[in-house]
Formats: C-alpha cells, sequence, structure tokens
C-alpha cells in the first residue's frame, strides 16, 4: 500500500512539473518579449521574403538612401568634380603628394541628397573615412567638411562617429552592418524572432501563430524610435538602444542640456541638425496625453488629439479592416491603456506616406486644424484656433472676419510662423518646439514675422505683438469682470440669451489662446459687440477683480519635459501559476522522499529482528 501511495506521489510530482514546464512555454506573448532581447539582425532581404513591397518602397526613401554603394554605381554621386579642387585637396595615406579626391576614391555616399552629400573612403578594410569636403546639392557647390586639423583623422571615423544612424545592424566593433541604409530593423528592432516564428507557422497560420509572429517584433509610434537618431546627446549615436528600449538612461545616452548654448538657441530652438527629438520633448505634443489625463473632463474621445499611440493603434486595426493583415484586431486603446502624447508618427508615416514630403499623413494645415479646432466634448469651447484663424461665425450680430493670413492667397498658415524654419547646423529646418519666435527675443534665430512683414524692423513687430496682445488680454479681464457682476438673467429670457451670447464670445477669443495674434480683427468686433451687450445687461456699482486670461497656447506655461521613456515590460516566463506548481512539486517530492525513507527504515528494523 505504501508502495502505491509513494508512486502515486512521483506520478503527481512528475506530471506537475511537465505541467509547469508547458505554462512556461505556451506563453507566447511573455515568451517572446523575453526571446527579443536575444534576437539578432537579419537583414531587409529577409524581410522582403514576406514584405516585398514595404521593403522596395522603404529602400527608395531618404531613410533607404542613407547610405548608398557607389562602387556598384557612380551615377549615385551628385557632385561636380570639375569645380572645388581646393577643398577637395587630401594627403591619402601611402600617397606622395596631396590630391583633389575624385569619385574613384569614393566607396559610398552619405545621404540622399536632399541637402548634401558627404563620401567615404575605404582607408583600409571595413575602415572607412569621411572624406573632408561635401557637396551642395542645393547651391551646386562644393563646401569645407572639417572636423579635425588633419584628415585622415579619428574625429572622420565612419563606424564610430556616423554609421549608427545610416546603417542597420551595425557591429561597431567589427565594423560591419547588415543593411546599407535605415532599413526595416532600424526601426523594428533586429527581426530573427520574427522570422523564425513566421517560418515555423508556415503559409497557413492559425489566428495563435499570428499573434505570436506579430508580439516577435517592435511595432510601435514610441518617439524614442526615431529619437535614436534625430537627437543630440554625450555619444554620436545611442550604440546599446534597440527599438523597445528605454533610449536616455543614467548610465548610457543622454542628451544634449537645454542650457547648453552651443546646442539651443535662449529660445529653446535647436541650433544644430537632426535635433529634432531634443525640441519635441520640451514641447506641449509630447505632454499633451499627460496634460489630457490629468483634466477632471478627461475622456475616451478625447485621446484622438492627446495620444499617438492611440492614433497608432487605430491606423492599424483600420490596415486590418482594408485586409491587409489577418489575425485577431488589436483592441482600440483607452484612457487606461494608452500612455503616449502626440509623437512623431502621428504626422509622419513612411509606409503609408511615402510619396509625401517628409512622409507627411496629410497637408500641414488640414493635420493642424483636426485637432487645434473647438470640440463639443468640452464645454466652454475648447482652443478654437481654427475658428478664430478662418473667421467663423461664432455667435449671432458678428459677422466673421477671415484674418488677413488666412485670406491671402498662399499666405501664412500654421507652420509659418509655429514651425519656423531654423539655421541648424548648415540647414534650414523646421523646429519641432511648435512656438513662434517671437521678434524681440535674445539670443533667438530669425524670427518668425520679418520674413513676411519685411517693411517693418524687428522692435516695430514686436511691439505690434505686444501692443495687441496686452489689449486683448485687458479688454478680457475687464468683460469677465463686467460678466461676474452681471445677476443671472431668468432662464428662457431674451436676457439670458444676451447673456449667453456674450459669454460664448469672450470664451472664444479666450479659448484660441493667442491674444489676438491670430485674428485681431475678429477678436476686436467680438470684443466690441460684447461690450454693446454686457452693457444691456450690467448692473451699476458692482465692482469684482479682473481674472487673467490663460497664456496663448503656443507658449504652454509648462516646464520642459524629460525624455519620454516608454520601457516595455518583459516578463520572466513564469507566470504566478507556474510558482504554485513549481512549489507544490517540491512539496509533494519532499513528502514522497519522508515516507520512501521512512519505509525503508521499517523494512531494514524488521529484517534485523
Amino acid at each position: 500500500m505504501r508502495r502505491a501511495i509513494i508512486l502515486v506521489l512521483i506520478i503527481l510530482g512528475t506530471s506537475c512539473i511537465g505541467l509547469g514546464l508547458w505554462l512556461t512555454t505556451a506563453t507566447p506573448v511573455a515568451a517572446q518579449e523575453g526571446e527579443l532581447d536575444d534576437a539578432e539582425y537579419v537583414s531587409s532581404d529577409t524581410c522582403s521574403d514576406c514584405h516585398r513591397n514595404l521593403v522596395r518602397s522603404l529602400s527608395e526613401q531618404p531613410h533607404g538612401l542613407a547610405l548608398q554603394d557607389s562602387e556598384r554605381d557612380k551615377d549615385l554621386i551628385l557632385a561636380d568634380f570639375d569645380q572645388g579642387a581646393d577643398l577637395r585637396m587630401v594627403q591619402f595615406p601611402g600617397e606622395d603628394a596631396p590630391r583633389p579626391f575624385d569619385e574613384d576614391d569614393i566607396v559610398y555616399v552619405i545621404g540622399a541628397g536632399k541637402y548634401v552629400q558627404r563620401y567615404l573612403y575605404e582607408v583600409d578594410r571595413r575602415v572607412y573615412a569621411v572624406l573632408p569636403a561635401e557637396w551642395d546639392v542645393a547651391a551646386g557647390v562644393w563646401r569645407p567638411y572639417l572636423l579635425a586639423e588633419t584628415w585622415p583623422d579619428p574625429a572622420y571615423d565612419f563606424t564610430t562617429n556616423c554609421a549608427g544612424c545610416h546603417v542597420t545592424g551595425l557591429d561597431v566593433e567589427r565594423g560591419r552592418w547588415e543593411d546599407d541604409g535605415v532599413m526595416c530593423e532600424a526601426c523594428h528592432g533586429p527581426g530573427s524572432v520574427h522570422a523564425e516564428v513566421a517560418d515555423d507557422a508556415g503559409g497557413r497560420p492559425n489566428d495563435e501563430e499570428l499573434v505570436e509572429i506579430h508580439n516577435a517584433i517592435v511595432v510601435s509610434p514610441d518617439a524614442q524610435v526615431c529619437g535614436q537618431c534625430h537627437a543630440l546627446g554625450n555619444q554620436p549615436f545611442p550604440v546599446d538602444y534597440r527599438p523597445g528600449g528605454v533610449l536616455v538612461h543614467e548610465d548610457g545616452y543622454a542628451l544634449v542640456s537645454e542650457e547648453d548654448t552651443s546646442a539651443f538657441y535662449g529660445t529653446g530652438h535647436a541650433r544644430l541638425s537632426n535635433m529634432q527629438y531634443n525640441e519635441w520633448i520640451a514641447s506641449g505634443h509630447a505632454t499633451a496625453f499627460e496634460t489630457m489625463s490629468a483634466s477632471p473632463n478627461a475622456q475616451a474621445e478625447c485621446l484622438t488629439c492627446h495620444s499617438g499611440d492611440y492614433l497608432f493603434t487605430e491606423r492599424i486595426r483600420g490596415i486590418y479592416d482594408d485586409g491587409d493583415l489577418s489575425g485577431p484586431v488589436p483592441d482600440s486603446l483607452t484612457l487606461e491603456t494608452a500612455s503616449m502624447g502626440i509623437t512623431c508618427t502621428v504626422c509622419h508615416s513612411p509606409h503609408t506616406a511615402e510619396d509625401e514630403e517628409f512622409n507627411l499623413t496629410s497637408a500641414p494645415y488640414e493635420m493642424c486644424t483636426s485637432c487645434h479646432r473647438n470640440t463639443e466634448l468640452v464645454n466652454p469651447l475648447h482652443h478654437p484656433v481654427v475658428e478664430m484663424f478662418e473667421g467663423q461665425a461664432i455667435i449671432d450680430g458678428v459677422v466673421g472676419v477671415p484674418s488677413a493670413h488666412f485670406s491671402e492667397e498662399d499666405g501664412p498658415r500654421c507652420v509659418t510662423c509655429h514651425m519656423t524654419s531654423v539655421e541648424a547646423g548648415g540647414f534650414a529646418l523646421a523646429n519641432h518646439t511648435w512656438k513662434p519666435i517671437i521678434p524681440g527675443e535674445d539670443d533667438a534665430p530669425p524670427d518668425s514675422c520679418s520674413g513676411c512683414h519685411t517693411d517693418l524692423n524687428s522692435a516695430d513687430l514686436q511691439s505690434l505683438v505686444d501692443d495687441t496682445q496686452a489689449d486683448v488680454r485687458s479688454r478680457l479681464s475687464i468683460a469677465f469682470a463686467r460678466v461676474a457682476s452681471i445677476a443671472a438673467p431668468a432662464a428662457g429670457s431674451d436676457a439670458e440669451a444676451l447673456y449667453q451670447r456674450a459669454v460664448a464670445a469672450l470664451t472664444f477669443v479666450q479659448g484660441d489662446g493667442s491674444m489676438g495674434v491670430h485674428n485681431y480683427a475678429y477678436a476686436d468686433a467680438l470684443l466690441d459687440q460684447v461690450s454693446v451687450m454686457l452693457t444691456e445687461l450690467s448692473v451699476p456699482g458692482a465692482t469684482l477683480e479682473p481674472t487673467e486670461a490663460p497664456a496663448p497656447t503656443a507658449t504652454p506655461s509648462i516646464d520642459r519635459a524629460a525624455a519620454v521613456a516608454v520601457e516595455r515590460s518583459v516578463t520572466s516566463g513564469f507566470r504566478p501559476m507556474t510558482v504554485i506548481l513549481i512549489g507544490l512539486v517540491a512539496f509533494i517530492l519532499l513528502a514522497g522522499t519522508f515516507v520512501f525513507v521512512r519505509q525503508a527504515r521499517r523494512q531494514s528494523q524488521e529484517t534485523l529482528r
């Protein structure tokens, strides 16, 4: 009988061990996440086995053309070698005298040719140096590209200083990479696990296998993915970063300080190129989700304009709806599951907007005004910027007055002032702070106004902005004080209708946030009419301290945010149930051992007797 009990305990323990191991391996999402840390780069050739059109399209875009093999095709070199010989003069290793470099010395082209092209010379096997002159594509001239007093110099070493943002799957120590250019795995992470899971599933994967396949690769709107290259930090590029991880951390990559005047203007705009991420993290877009979540009025519908990961998920769901992806459709995100503000992929999409300049998901004005407009979700009026700018009628008795900017054919629009091009590292680049550059600011790049208003100097333009905002802010404060002094009119009366129109007009001017800059003529007309309406409603003798209107939305009064670090949680693969079973197994085995030893002792004693 006792032997039977022992046998049962052993069988039960073995079964529990098997069940525990099965639970450990039968959780596809957790297992895949753990395995992604060990994934390896496999090159876009492997990706093209299933994603041929995407790979081909990407290879023809600026990202894919970030590094081009000119030994295969010399036509990739756009430079004119009949000029600039003095700037191209170098002393090549092993040669007796300096000479201008020419196209035969070039093995790779750096850049797609939108702004400049730079060129690589192979100093030794897999050792490349950037040549000390660049071709200005727009101007059609050579310019010096001086990083050190002599050439070659470690400052010109391509692998350690540049390659991380011009190739994919870089091995710095070996000087090798998987793909020329910024290809699939630069943004989606190493694809070996993804490819293996897809191969194992075969040509007709079921829903569970499709979920496994999708979870075995990073598909994320996280701005850190873009920030690995579109940022300036303490290293030429973040060597240890992989998509899905954390870009900025104490022991590794750090962004350049906002107090560094060599990198930033006093206005917070970048002085150097490829600093879009540095600017973005200081903007209201980066904190849009956090700001909305803190509001007592927060609701799921707000995610449309406050959450980049919500919008990204909806875009993915649309691909399923179109039949271009199969398997279980991901759930829409909620206030509890969303986590990101307005990230890069809200405005840029290298896959769905491959034919658009800068891969914009829609025309800039359409994109901005899709969110910077009134919404019925929140009362009273909520940031009615487009309504003010276009002069849309808001209340009876005041005809809408389009702004001078909006009325002008091909006139200024949102990005003209809020993304003014700034001279950054030799290029004119759209700033990503979304803050207008005010004419009177110190240590500032060329302002947002002078490019068009050439008849006024900076002092005049600054006075115009100051006077406009001071006038509107003062009139708003006085009008709100007058409103507060008026007794609530009887419900349904003419007085109540008049009161509501006055409040609506004031809320509209205040909610626009520009204090008259977006459309002074319309703001002036509304405030004039409000004054007339309040005179009809006013109670003589009432006094109240005026209320201060909010600062313009273009310059939010919030501290600059730290880098938005979204770290994907990676589980160990052991779920709580597995731990419980392991504990149960240990108990059963100990019990079995105890019974077995006790039985053996009794048998021994009986033998001795």
